[in-house]
């Protein structure tokens, strides 16, 4: 009963009737264990009073009060949203030299407070301890110690955890990843960004568009162009035409040759209109190698029904290299198809 009224007294910020209620409490012996300081405690915490808490807090260690470290995890993440990162940081300690047994509450409760003071030693205690305790960790542990790793600029641990966190089938933080795969990139670690990527992608119903762009400009620059073309052929309307031309570009270039065709109708599909430079590089990219003339041909007839045509320049390059197409007839027909088709659909457009 007394405790229930300690309870209502802490809630409704009533301190000096909780603190009343606590001395009564202790001159009865019923306040042995630390389950009505944590009470007070908690609601002096709650109602901005963290110095009285403190102070009560230690009061009853002096006092000797067996504990099982609840009240040390409202004081130290108390200390920690607070601001008094080094004080938290000493309890958790103090805690660690007088326990040797822990629960999830209190190993989240020290990896934050020793992440938020850098210090690296003490959290891969923890994570041993936690690993002798067979003590699974949770999303809170997982993301506490992402966000640390990104912040330490150790972007190998952090993809490791979210490797570990995807595997265990949490729910992955979006904006965390984001910022992982981010920083994976900038590192020189494109493969693992990728991977970041479609973590996230196969772990959430929807992603905010601007992770697709995000990983594309990893993709392309470190040129690996096949992956980036996965990203472009689900995403293509949800990326920047900058992004497009810049992906089309390498891809022409520098892309498997056999999905070029591949490539143009998944970015025609997206509504964006590919430029004739952008056929251009696939053109000259196709005579290079006269074995692939059949899907260059693909090409020039797929472009007629799409009512796309070749600049002067390509043009000129088809016509010298007729011969691969055995006569010349063939390659001045087709690119008549499509001056016809180009103009036809331009009228359309202009209506």
């Amino acid at each position: 009963m007394l405790t229930t009224l300690l309870k209502v007294y802490s809630k409704g910020g009533l301190f000096e009737k909780a603190k009343g209620l606590l001395t009564e409490l202790e001159a009865s012996g019923f306040a042995q264990d630390e389950m009505p300081y944590c009470i007070l405690i908690d609601g002096l915490v709650k109602g901005g009073k963290i110095q009285e808490a403190n102070i009560l807090f230690n009061e009853m260690k002096e006092k000797g009060v067996k504990s099982d470290g609840y009240a040390f995890s409202i004081m130290i993440s108390a200390l920690h949203r607070g601001g008094h990162h080094q004080e938290s940081k000493q309890l958790a300690k103090e805690f660690e030299s007088e326990n040797a047994s822990y629960d999830l509450v209190m190993l989240n409760t020290s990896l934050r407070t020793y992440c938020s003071t850098n210090d690296m030693e003490s959290v891969m205690r923890m994570l041993k301890k936690m690993d002798e305790s067979n003590i699974s960790p949770d999303n809170i542990t997982f993301n506490t110690l992402i966000r640390y790793f990104c912040n330490a600029k150790v972007c190998h641990l952090a993809y490791k955890t979210v490797e570990d966190m995807h595997a265990k089938g949490h729910q992955l933080n979006e904006e965390l990843c984001s910022h992982v795969m981010v920083q994976l990139g900038k590192a020189g670690f494109p493969s693992e960004a990728f991977s970041v990527y479609n973590m996230l992608r196969y772990s959430k119903r929807t992603v905010h568009k601007s992770l697709h762009e995000k990983v594309l400009g990893i993709l392309v620059p470190a040129e690996l162009l096949k992956a980036a073309y996965i990203v472009v052929k689900d995403n293509a309307d949800l990326i920047s035409p900058s992004s497009l031309e810049k992906f089309a570009k390498s891809f022409m270039v520098s892309g498997n040759i056999n999905l070029i065709n591949d490539v143009m109708k998944a970015l025609n599909r997206s509504g964006w209109r590919i430029s004739q430079d952008i056929f251009g590089r696939a053109i000259k990219r196709y005579i290079q190698k006269p074995d692939k003339k059949q899907l260059l041909l693909c090409l020039l007839d797929w472009m007629i029904g799409q009512g796309y045509s070749v600049d002067s320049s390509s043009r000129n390059l088809l016509l010298k290299n007729a011969q691969l197409f055995g006569e010349k007839q063939v390659i001045a027909e087709i690119l008549s198809k499509q001056q016809i088709a180009s103009r036809t659909i331009g009228l359309r457009h202009k209506k």
